[in-house]
C-alpha cells in the first residue's frame, strides 16, 4: 500500500509523510535542541553497511560456532541479498526524490525505501534472532528489545536529519518484517530453535525412602 502510494504521489501516507516532515523540522529548529543533532547524524550512519555489518558477521560466526552447523551464516546471507536486491529494485524504478530534494537524475536512486532503515533492520534484526536460537532464552529477549531500540532509533534519527520520509522508513521496516519472519520459519525448519528455560532442579533421591522401608 505505501509503494502504490508513493508511485501514484497521492494518498495518506502522502500528506503524513509532509505533516511528519514539518513536525520534525519544528522539533529539531526547537531552542535548546540543537545538541541533538551531532547524535542524532551518528545514530543515523549506525544504519550503514559497516557498522551494521559487521554486527551481523560476528553475530552469525557465533551463532554458527554454537550451532556447530553452517545454516546461521546461509540465513544471514540470504536476508541480506533479499533485502538490498529489493531496496535497490525499488530505489531505482520508484526515483522517489528526498525531502526538499528536486527530481532524482536519471543515473541515481531515489529514496524509497530507505536503505539505511532496510539495512540496519535485516542486520540487526537478524543477529537478534541468530543469537536467540544458540543462547539462553534470557540473552535471546534482551537482544530482540535491543534491536528494536536501535533500529526504531535510527529510523526517527533518519527522519531528524530530513535523509527520509516517513513512509521511506516505514517501507523498510515492513519489507524487513516480512524477511525476518521468513529467516525465522528457515531457522525452525534447520533445527535452530530457541532454548527452553531451564525448568527447577529434580528433587534429589536421598530424600526418599529406599523401596523395602516404605
Amino acid at each position: 500500500m505505501l509503494t502504490i502510494q508513493v508511485v501514484a504521489e497521492s494518498g495518506p501516507s502522502i500528506a503524513l509523510d509532509r505533516t511528519v516532515r514539518d513536525a520534525m523540522r519544528d522539533l529539531a529548529g526547537a531552542r535548546g535542541a540543537a545538541w541533538l543533532d551531532g547524535p542524532m547524524h551518528l545514530l543515523a550512519d549506525l544504519g550503514g553497511p559497516l557498522p551494521a555489518g559487521i554486527v551481523l558477521a560476528c553475530a552469525a560466526l557465533f551463532a554458527t560456532w554454537r550451532a556447530r552447523g553452517g545454516y546461521p551464516l546461509a540465513i544471514a546471507a540470504g536476508a541480506v541479498l533479499v533485502v538490498m536486491v529489493a531496496v535497490i529494485g525499488g530505489k531505482d524504478l520508484i526515483g522517489r526524490p528526498g525531502p526538499g530534494e528536486s527530481p532524482v537524475p536519471a543515473d541515481e536512486w531515489g529514496f524509497f525505501p530507505s536503505g539505511h532503515t532496510a539495512t540496519s533492520t535485516v542486520c540487526f534484526g537478524i543477529a537478534a534472532l541468530l543469537l536467540g536460537r544458540v543462547a539462553s532464552a534470557r540473552a535471546g529477549r534482551y537482544c530482540t528489545w535491543a534491536a528494536v531500540l536501535v533500529c526504531a532509533a535510527i529510523g526517527f534519527a533518519l527522519m531528524w536529519c530530513d535523509y527520509h520520509w516517513l513512509a521511506d522508513v516505514l517501507a523498510s521496516w515492513a519489507l524487513c518484517a516480512i524477511v525476518l519472519w521468513t529467516a525465522a520459519r528457515v531457522a525452525d525448519a534447520a533445527g535452530l530453535r530457541p532454548r527452553p528455560p531451564a525448568g527447577p532442579p529434580s528433587p534429589s533421591p536421598r530424600g526418599s525412602p529406599p523401596s523395602s522401608a516404605r
